[in-house]
């Protein structure tokens, strides 16, 4: 039996690629089968490739399983997970507008003749059904006036007129340098703390697919961990000169305004959209920036102690590092990056990526020095833009904005409130990973979850389906893995486990009274357990010979006079169990004591409904 079969867990594509592992030899071919929806398993490949390109252009879920063969039969079957094909409509807009390349050639003349400004965003097209082609970005640049998507966080093409004589760009000298030091209080302040924005298309948590078009939202989804982590991220940047454009009166494109924007036109609206943006951006920033991210898992410390260990950490590494470069760093700051546990990963926009290998914690002084001597305009990249709305062209001033545009306003506030939902999944289920909590019910929970906000942010990323984008509380799902008249919302705080810590401590007071010549003897058999058998024990936590299994144990009195006396701790499952046995002397002390405390810690799970921001 192949020992690996793997497929993307979602795709917007209407194929998908299904590879195997081979068997050593011991087969002849392989036979790959398909289950769509809640239909029959069907052959779909028989032959010697360990690769098949499935078609998946019907959306719905699809599994599939294979197993080897030879002259003598074929092996138990090796299946996947169910994916979920999710293929939009292809829109061509430019058999619709033909005039799009005559202004794909004025465009690429544009590009060619002005400052281009490098980013780490993805050429947009990844993801969209829109057919476009020609208005990537070039060579991963930007220009200013180029459109903006903001759902997708991506560039679309440049739409203003930039043959008009009235368009102009203007740079100035700024040549300026900071750094901050900065303690994450959450996930969202993560998130700004890293320039990533929230609010546009993020998908977390699911092999082999990613709405995240924006290249920088990786130093974001990379971090991401269950609840227990602490984080600092130390932000450089260094800012060369400002580049900002001027328009005309009119600055959109005659044909744009005459073709794609029509009053009250939804169509028209959605054309604009999806190849001009929402914004364009009209200024830019040349430079470098720096992201080092320290992080550290707080698991085994109380919320007091997480803060303070991180805020000191902080503080240490504020003394080391500065906007011009770094210092040595102390003993006392090696001591604490390692009883920590401490990793450190970087993320750069601008300078030379290179220094970034062999990056540790404890080189990170050093190498933070070579970035920052590496910045020149050469290797600088935007650290900072601009956007604006698009001007209401003269002739439509007596309708309201968004007549004229498409308004993505509200989509946007639902797509935030589904990636929160989602990033709160994520950390249910990283933490239900790092305990192993069942993970024959938590992982196909969490993977379903995933799959059903991806169709959900896709109804808001993409204008056509907006009709469909809602609140979370109004919405039911359509990807398949989960029933259709469950409440999505609903359905993920009944079956995402929230795993929740939990103490329970217990004393316990033995005394065995004999006589003189008279030795007695009992034994004791003391548990104490989790409130739950589902619960697990917490093994970051512990002290003595509980260190690291979960439960500590107090020792206020022993006294076992006689022979045969003693005690023992130990722990199994969600309990920790001590037994003991106290004999009073014959002829010496005739009272045997054991007092003491023990305490187990765990993860018990809980049905807790997610949280819905504002």
């Amino acid at each position: 039996m192949p020992e690996v079969l793997t497929y993307p867990a979602y795709t917007v594509k209407p194929s998908l690629t299904v590879s195997w592992s081979g068997t050593g030899g011991w087969d002849d071919y392989y036979e790959l089968e398909e289950l769509q929806g809640y239909g029959y398993w069907h052959t779909v490949y028989s032959g010697a490739s360990t690769h098949y390109t499935a078609n998946v252009q019907v959306p719905g879920t699809y599994r599939y399983r294979v197993r080897a063969c030879n002259y003598y039969g074929c092996s138990y079957s090796r299946e996947g997970s169910a994916t979920v094909s999710n293929p939009a409509p292809v829109v061509d807009l430019y058999g619709e507008y033909p005039f799009l390349y005559t202004h794909d050639q004025q465009n690429a003349q544009y590009t060619s003749q002005t400052q281009g400004f490098n980013t780490g965003y993805a050429t947009q097209g990844s993801s969209s059904p829109y057919v476009f082609g020609a208005q990537d970005l070039v060579n991963g640049q930007f220009h200013l006036g180029q459109g903006f998507n903001l759902l997708k966080d991506d560039y679309a093409r440049i739409c203003l007129d930039t043959q008009n004589p009235a368009f102009r760009i203007v740079s100035n000298p700024v040549n300026s340098r900071s750094m901050t030091v900065t303690r994450a209080v959450n996930v969202s302040h993560l998130g700004q703390l890293l320039d990533v924005n929230l609010s546009a298309g993020l998908s977390l948590g699911l092999d082999g697919f990613s709405l995240n078009v924006s290249g920088n939202k990786r130093r974001f989804t990379e971090q991401l961990s269950d609840g227990y982590q602490e984080y600092v991220v130390v932000r450089w940047e260094r800012q060369f000169d400002h580049w900002t454009l001027e328009t005309t009166a009119d600055p959109i494109k005659p044909d744009f305004v005459s073709s794609m924007l029509i009053p009250n036109n939804t169509n028209a609206k959605s054309k604009f959209r999806e190849a001009c943006g929402d914004q364009f951006v009209y200024a830019a920033t040349r430079g470098a920036r720096l992201y080092l991210v320290f992080r550290f898992d707080a698991k085994r410390f109380s919320q007091t102690e997480r803060v303070e260990k991180s805020s000191t950490l902080a503080l240490k590494l504020s003394d080391i590092l500065n906007a011009n470069g770094s210092s040595g760093m102390t003993q006392e700051t090696q001591q604490l990056l390692s009883s920590l546990n401490v990793s450190v990963k970087a993320y750069s926009v601008g300078g030379d990526p290179a220094w970034e290998v062999g990056l540790t914690r404890d080189n990170f002084g050093p190498r933070f020095q070579g970035f920052v001597d590496s910045v020149t305009t050469n290797n600088s990249a935007a650290v900072a833009t601009s956007m604006a709305h698009y001007d209401q062209p003269s002739q439509y001033l007596n309708y309201n904005y968004f007549q004229i545009f498409a308004d993505y306003r509200e989509p946007m506030e639902h797509l935030r409130r589904w990636n929160m939902l989602d990033v709160e999944r994520l950390q249910r289920c990283m933490l239900s990973e790092a305990y192993n909590y069942a993970p024959y019910l938590a992982r196909p929970a969490c993977l379903a979850g995933g799959q059903e906000l991806i169709t959900a942010k896709l109804k808001c990323m993409e204008t056509g389906s907006w009709s469909q984008c809602v609140h979370p509380l109004s919405y039911y799902p359509s990807a398949g893995t989960v029933p259709s008249s469950t409440l999505l919302f609903d359905w993920l705080g009944q079956n995402v486990t929230s795993l929740e810590p939990v103490s329970i401590s217990q004393y316990f007071n033995h005394h065995v009274k004999g006589s003189f010549g008279n030795k007695k003897c009992q034994s004791f058999d003391d548990y104490t357990c989790l409130p739950q058998s589902t619960c697990v024990r917490d093994f970051t936590k512990g002290s003595g010979r509980g260190t690291s299994q979960g439960f500590d144990h107090y020792l206020h009195m022993w006294d076992g006079p006689g022979n045969g006396s003693g005690w023992d701790v130990t722990a199994s499952g969600h309990c920790v169990r001590s037994p003991s046995t106290l004999c009073s002397s014959q002829f010496g002390d005739s009272t045997a004591d054991y007092q003491f405390t023990q305490t187990v810690h765990g993860q018990c799970p809980n049905t807790r409904a997610f949280t819905i921001v504002n």
